[in-house]
């Protein structure tokens, strides 16, 4: 994946102890006027570092630096007219995903604020403190303790091993649960109690054995599609050509795929013979072969309902579910809501060199920025969140302020995965702005949580976003069942 880049400007003393306290895995810039603390710098973080001596009030400055592609840019000056120039710069002339800086008195913080800017109050304000903001998932306690990551606070992620699991029976050595805070109450740590996927939970202990933890407990260490099972199963309607079947040896070769059950319809049992040709010489481990008169939706839940946790993905081609025939969703809606799996409907789009998230109303953008994020560490692969700028005539101010939460937590998950993420924001009809973009991509990620199930009539007046984007789109689709339908 590509790693997140951080420019930070200003070497003084909170940008050195910035330095010393992020994660190796950041490439990281630094703007300094001084050109004597670039030895600093290397001394901190190594030949890796990049140093500009140079003036950060100077757009050419901060071109140089790359501020247009960084992930986050922090200003760690104590120069309140330092502060809000570069702040300016940056608003007027980049489109930087995120500005965090110091902020001096109430009227400098003002100032930056307006700009879009987190501020860190200048008598609060601590390299723990701006760590924190970037390391979202992790957070060092302030102002207690050592100050040496001893204690932290970390969200438990649905796929991580530690979930679902009791206290107990995670048998901890060097460090310990302090406190559990779910949904918010206080919930004392006991050996038979469950840690409950995004539980936020006090950990103390060895800073070494803690920075594992927190990984552990934050992370899915699984390769996709693991967490749901190493099985696929390819149904066959006798529609499907070369090409399908070409798609299908591409997931086996990039994924811990280990068998695939292919089921044929009766019209596909015909073309049996082609279709064995299209597998002949494949990659495919394992293969078996049923044959089934039933429908398509009876045909898919007789096999997955077989044995839960073996089944990884359901592959089907894009054809034969997306259309705007009401039949064709409603079976689609149908197997959405029984998948205990991903599905994915093949359209003959790979490699999956760009993956698209579409964050709009209705998808679980956390969940699926996550899927993206892990198909990621697989394909090293580049993925772009399309954001969609609420209009300025109909909308309402929480609306706004959702959508400035979400590009906040869009740069707050690619900070945590340490993978860099294209955020360009459209404007317009959302499905009409994404579906125009899609052909740009070679793989839609939406989750299937919150698709609507409600009758035609009632679909027109309040129209389901993801579902039309779905159906409009022209490369192959990945479904995500919701948490509830996996774990």
């Amino acid at each position: 994946m590509k790693r997140n880049r951080l420019v930070i400007i200003g070497l003084g003393r909170i940008g050195r102890e910035l330095l010393k306290k992020l994660p190796r895995d950041f490439e990281i810039t630094c703007i300094d006027l001084n050109p004597d603390l670039q030895e600093r710098a290397r001394k901190l973080r190594g030949d890796e570092v990049r140093f500009i001596a140079g003036d950060a009030t100077s757009r050419l400055v901060l071109e140089d630096a790359g501020v247009e592609d960084a992930d986050v840019v922090i200003i760690t000056t104590t120069t309140e007219k330092v502060n809000v120039e570069v702040a300016r710069l940056l608003k007027e002339h980049f489109s930087t995903k995120r500005v965090i800086s110091v902020g001096v008195t109430q009227e400098n913080i003002e100032a930056l604020e307006g700009l879009g800017v987190e501020v860190e109050n200048i008598y609060t304000a601590s390299a723990t403190g701006i760590r924190n903001r970037i390391e979202r998932k992790s957070r060092a306690a302030h102002a207690i303790g050592l100050g040496k990551n001893e204690i932290l606070e970390v969200e438990v992620h649905p796929n991580s091993r530690l979930a679902n699991k009791p206290i107990g029976a995670l048998a901890p050595i060097r460090w310990r649960i302090g406190i559990i805070y779910r949904d918010g109450n206080i919930i004392m740590p006991r050996k038979d109690r469950v840690l409950k996927p995004r539980d936020k939970v006090i950990i103390l202990g060895d800073p070494a054995v803690l920075k594992t933890v927190s990984e552990i407990l934050t992370f899915s260490f699984q390769r996709f599609p693991l967490e749901y099972g190493s099985t696929a199963v390819a149904y066959l309607s006798g529609k499907e050509d070369e090409g399908f079947f070409n798609e299908l040896e591409y997931l086996f070769s990039v994924f811990p795929l280990d068998k695939i059950i292919f089921i044929y319809t009766k019209k596909a049992a015909a073309r049996s013979g082609k279709f064995r040709e299209f597998i002949s010489g494949k990659s495919f481990k394992n293969i078996e072969e049923r044959e089934t008169v039933l429908s398509t939706y009876n045909a898919i839940q007789g096999v997955i309902s077989e044995e839960r946790g073996e089944y990884g993905l359901i592959v089907l081609s894009k054809d034969l579910l997306v259309s705007p025939d009401f039949r064709k969703r409603r079976l689609l809606n149908s197997l959405a809501s029984i998948a205990v799996c991903p599905i994915l409907l093949s359209a003959g789009t790979f490699p999956y060199e760009k993956v698209v998230v579409p964050c709009v109303e209705g998808i679980d953008v956390q969940r699926v920025m996550d899927t993206a994020f892990e198909i990621s560490s697989s394909l090293n692969n580049e993925i772009t969140a399309l954001l969609v700028e609420p209009s300025g005539y109909i909308s309402t101010e929480e609306e706004v302020k959702d959508f400035e939460e979400m590009k906040k937590n869009i740069s707050d998950m690619a900070l945590v995965y340490k993978s860099s993420v294209k955020a360009p924001v459209l404007k317009g009809n959302p499905v009409k702005a994404v579906a125009g973009v899609l052909k740009d991509y070679d793989l839609l990620i939406v989750d299937t949580g919150g698709w609507k199930t409600r009758r035609w009539f009632s679909l027109m007046l309040n129209p389901d976003v993801v579902w039309h984007i779905v159906n409009r789109s022209p490369i192959s689709t990945l479904l995500i069942p919701p948490v509830e339908e996996s774990l």
